[in-house]
This record gives C-alpha cells, structure tokens and sequence, in this order.
C-alpha cells in the first residue's frame, strides 16, 4: 500500500552548525514517500551552499529576510502537493520512526488533526510532551512522562504533523505572529472546528532548543506576550473576550508585580511562570507589555475579523473543552 506523502518543512535562520545533525538523522527515517523543504530566512553563514553541497535532494526556498517562523511555513505548505506537512525544528535529531508513528495515529482516528512528537532533550528527560492551556488562556509546556497516545491542547511545532487540507481550510499559521505561540493558535482554533491535537510518545525526536530563540530573546518576548493577548481575542467567544482579559490581568498583573518586586528587594523570585511550572519566572518587562497592548489597539480590525471567522465555524465552546480538560481550570 503506498504510503501518504509527507512533506517535511524547516526554517532555517543561520543554522548551518544544526542543520548537518537533523538532515542526516532525517535522511535515515524509516519511512519511504516525504520530501524535504528547507525555508531560509536569508542567512548569513552560508547555509544555503552547505545544504545545496551536501543534500541536493533538498528542495530550497530563499526569502529576502527573516521572516520568522509563520509566514515561512505557509510558504512551503502552499508550494507542496503532499498529503501531510511535518514542520521540524532545524535544532532536532530525529529518530527513524518519528514519521510512521505520527502517520499511523492520525490515520487511525479520524477526529486527530495534528500530533506532536515527544520531544526529549540530549540526556533523555522530557522537553515537551505537549503544550495546555488555563481556562483564561494562560499556556504552558508539560514535560509529564507519557506511554501512550493522549490529547494536548497543541503541538509544538518542534515536531508537528498535520494533515495538508485541513492545515489549508484553517487558513494556515496566522502570519502576524511572527513567531511563538502561532502552533498554539493553531491547535485552539483546530479543537474549535472540532479535530484533536495528540502526543504521540513512540515518535521520538530530541531538541536541542531554542538557538534563534537566544539571538532575538527580547523581540520574541514582545511577540509571545502579543501572540498570547491575540489569541484570546480571536479564540474565546465573543461573550467571553473582555471577562478573560480582565480577569488574566487582575491575577498576572498582580503576579507579575509581585516578582517585579521580588527582583528588585532580593535579586530573585520563588515565584513560578504558572503554577504547572516549577522553573522561576524571570523579571518582568513592562516595556514589553505595553508595547504588546499598542499592537492590539492598532491591529484590533484585523483581530476582530479574525475572531468573527474562527468562530463562525465553531463546534465546540470553551466551556466544553474546560469539561473535557483540554482546557484547565485555575
């Protein structure tokens, strides 16, 4: 039987050290019909002529800047005709089942739209085993052990299989996100039309993390912190919009004061990002959050027509997904 044809998409920013790791453990999967499709963000460090040297198999799409990590991915799932898209960290070493084991479970259950792979660090603990969410719209990584097949509220695009029409009739990644939290998007406005998002603990891939991520650490702090605001003005219900942000700011307002304080009288914290985590939240950027508030106001019309196509469409309420525990309560 011929297998689905799985396109397998990386962006790629002056990532030329990362990317010799993760193409050759990708080019020893154990799956026989996927591409390659390499996104690059115009680098600098010549990554364009190690790829074209090294994986002629490879097929390359140049932009003329950086593009972040959105817009990229819709880029190279438009040009492809296969049937899933599997977008992949440059900073990943995969392992040679990762494709079959995510193929075989979305092929099993047809409510599943995406799953994520299990994400491991190089000692073997657990980077990812999936992102939830809090009932204000708070998201958070789990790193729970897991030894089966369960739903997650999103995948991390880390690691992220899904299939190419459905992708499509939601539109794709939402582009003015940049980067951070457009896979969480993704995956809510997924379990809104009613598909599910899944770990699948038996495709394992191990993630180094976070290399761009360290380059542009304040811009992607203003871009998460955004993305989250975004999400929940398109996401919620109308009826819910204004209680949610209220109540986010009353409770991490008050919290993110009180680390802000905690930093500035003893130079540290106790205090966590959400009460799911255990490492200490950093200090607070208010320049950062305010900036992030000038954005919503000035694309507030994009932003409400958005939310008027998500939820035009929607099968299930967040009050049903709080029931299923998709959604977690404070």
């Amino acid at each position: 039987m011929l297998l689905p044809k799985v396109s397998v998409i990386i962006i790629n920013y002056n990532g030329k050290e990362l990317l010799e790791k993760c193409l050759d453990s990708l080019f020893k999967v154990e799956y026989d019909n996927f591409e390659v499709l390499i996104v690059d963000n115009n680098s600098s460090d010549n990554s364009i002529e190690f790829i074209t040297k090294n994986y002629p198999s490879v097929i390359i799409i140049q932009l003329d800047s950086n593009k972040g990590f959105a817009e990229p991915n819709n880029v190279a799932a438009k040009i492809t005709k296969c049937d899933f898209l599997l977008f992949l960290n440059n900073d990943t070493i995969v392992t040679p089942n990762f494709i079959s084991e995510m193929i075989k479970a979305i092929k099993n259950d047809k409510k599943i739209a995406i799953c994520q792979s299990l994400l491991l660090k190089s000692d073997n603990t657990i980077d990812s085993s999936g992102d939830f969410m809090d009932e204000l719209g708070v998201c958070f990584n789990s790193k729970s052990s897991v030894s089966k097949i369960q739903e997650i509220f999103s995948a991390r695009g880390a690691s992220m299989l899904i299939e190419k029409k459905i992708f499509d009739l939601m539109g794709g990644f939402d582009e003015k996100f940049f980067a951070t939290f457009e896979d969480v998007d993704l995956g809510w406005r997924s379990w809104i039309l009613g598909y599910s998002s899944v770990i699948v603990p038996k495709s394992i891939v191990y993630h180094i993390g976070g290399q761009t991520v360290n380059v542009f650490k304040n811009e992607i702090a203003f871009h998460g912190f955004k993305n989250q605001l975004a999400m929940k003005i398109t996401n919620f219900e109308s009826k819910l919009i204004l209680k949610k942000l209220l109540q986010f700011f009353l409770k991490y307002g008050i919290r993110e004061s009180k680390i802000w304080f905690d930093y500035k009288i003893n130079g540290e914290t106790k205090i966590t990002p959400t009460k799911y985590e255990s490492k200490f939240a950093a200090k607070p950027n208010f320049k950062i959050i305010f900036k992030s508030i000038i954005w919503i106001l000035k694309n507030f019309y994009y932003l409400r027509k958005k939310h008027i196509q998500v939820n035009k469409n929607r099968k299930i309420s967040t009050t049903s997904l709080i029931k299923m525990n998709i959604m977690l309560k404070q």
